[in-house]
């Protein structure tokens, strides 16, 4: 038998020790879910910039306008990328008609996941390639 004095005590010591393993899951649970968004955006801003870059009709052109349509997507989201980098590959606007062919954009963002917690990243380089089909009898430069 517990007297009442040693039972107020073990409640106290029960919450010291599950206190920090809730509080570093719920931790966790942000950096994973934060990375992810992050992710999803980065996912995007690619598809969209090799979109908007399959629909020019020169590499000059489909390179400014991949890049303006990734940095956009990014702003537009709320993500904040301490570096970034886009890359296009556009040289299946350079293929003959009647020729299938692709434009892909890279797109490389580093953002910060806000989380000031020991042991976590504060920051994450997040990578996305995608392709977008020319049309194959659209004439070009």
């Amino acid at each position: 038998m517990r007297r009442d004095g040693q039972r107020g005590m073990m409640v106290a010591v029960e919450t010291a020790i599950i206190l920090p393993v809730l509080l570093a899951m719920v931790g966790l649970l942000v950096v994973l879910a934060t990375g992810a968004l992050a992710q999803m955006t980065v996912d995007s801003a690619a598809s969209q910039a090799a979109r908007a870059a399959s629909l020019e009709r020169d590499t000059g052109t489909a390179t400014a306008s991949a890049r303006a349509v990734a940095a956009s997507t990014l702003t537009e989201s709320g993500t904040t990328c301490r570096t970034s980098n886009v890359a296009v590959n556009a040289a299946g606007l350079r293929a003959p008609l009647g020729t299938p062919a692709v434009v892909s954009v890279t797109v490389t963002c580093t953002v910060d996941l806000q989380v000031g917690l020991p042991g976590f990243p504060s920051t994450r380089t997040l990578t996305a390639t995608k392709s977008s089909p020319v049309d194959t009898y659209r004439s070009r430069r």
